[in-house]
C-alpha cells in the first residue's frame, strides 16, 4: 500500500451545554466530587479525550449505515462480509478502513484483509484541549478548576419527592467553553478520497446532533463544531475549508 495523501481538519468545538467525561475515579473523598470529570494529569485542566470522540463518532456511523453487530459489539469485518447489498458493503469496508479493526481478524483474515486495505487505520484522533481564549474566560468566572457542578436528585414517582440519599454532584464543564480540534486522514492508493472524506463530515454532523460524554439524554454533552473546519493537504501543499457538515 502507498500513500497518498494527509488530510489534517482542525477548528473548534463548542460546549452548547455542559459536558461530563468522567475521570472514573471509585473513590470519593469526603466533600468531594461524587463524578468528576477527566483531566489532564499535568496541567489538571479539563479535556475531552480523542478516544472518546472516536468511540462516539463510529458508533453513530454503525448506527446511521445500519451496520449493527447482532451481538451489539464494534463493528468488524465478519459482519461487513455477509452484507448482501454491495453499497452499503462498501460503506462498510469504508468505515472499517477509518476505524480500524482487531488485531485478531487481521491474523483470522489476513490476506482478504491485505487486499481489502483494511489493515492500516486511516483515523488519527487527538486529545482536546481547551482554547487559550477558553481556558483564561472559565478561570475569571468560575475559578481554577475550570468547571460547574451539577446537583441532581431521583424523584419518587408516587410521592413526587425526592428519593433518601439520591442527591448527587456531577461535575461538567460549562457550556461555552471551546476546544481545539484535530484530525488526522491517512489515504492510499485505491481509497475513494471522496468517499471517505464525506463519511468523516456525516460523523462529525451526527456527533453535532447527538451528544458526547455522558447523560446526554438529560441534555449534557451537546456540542457544535465552529465552522468553517480548514482540511490541510499536507502532501499536496493545499488547504480546502468546509463551511457546512450538512
Amino acid at each position: 500500500m502507498k500513500l497518498k495523501e494527509i488530510v489534517e481538519i482542525t477548528g473548534e468545538l463548542e460546549l452548547l451545554t455542559g459536558l461530563h467525561i468522567g475521570a472514573g475515579n471509585d473513590n470519593i473523598e469526603i466533600g468531594g466530587m461524587d463524578n468528576p470529570v477527566v483531566r489532564d494529569p499535568l496541567t489538571n485542566e479539563p479535556y475531552i479525550p480523542g478516544s472518546s470522540i472516536k468511540g462516539k463518532m463510529r458508533m453513530l456511523l454503525e448506527l446511521y449505515l445500519g451496520l449493527i453487530h447482532d451481538k451489539g459489539k464494534v463493528l468488524d469485518y465478519e459482519t461487513v462480509a455477509e452484507v448482501k447489498d454491495e453499497e452499503l458493503k462498501e460503506n462498510g469496508i469504508n468505515l472499517l478502513k477509518l476505524f480500524g479493526i482487531s488485531a485478531s481478524e487481521v491474523t483470522k483474515r489476513e490476506r482478504e484483509i491485505k487486499e481489502l486495505g483494511l489493515s492500516i487505520t486511516r483515523l488519527s484522533f487527538y486529545d482536546l484541549k481547551l482554547t487559550e481564549e477558553s481556558k483564561k474566560e472559565l478561570q475569571e468566572k468560575v475559578g481554577t478548576h475550570m468547571t460547574e457542578e451539577k446537583a441532581e436528585v431521583g424523584i419518587n414517582r408516587i410521592t413526587g419527592t425526592a428519593e433518601k440519599g439520591a442527591l448527587r454532584h456531577t461535575e461538567r464543564v460549562p457550556a461555552g467553553a471551546k476546544f481545539k480540534f484535530r484530525l488526522i486522514v491517512k489515504l492510499f492508493e485505491g481509497d475513494d478520497e471522496e468517499k471517505m472524506l464525506e463519511m468523516v463530515k456525516k460523523a462529525l454532523k451526527l456527533l453535532e446532533l447527538d451528544s458526547l460524554g455522558g447523560s446526554g439524554s438529560r441534555g449534557y454533552g451537546k456540542v457544535q463544531f465552529v465552522l468553517p473546519l480548514k482540511l490541510k493537504y499536507h502532501l499536496a501543499n493545499k488547504e480546502e475549508f468546509w463551511e457546512s457538515l450538512g
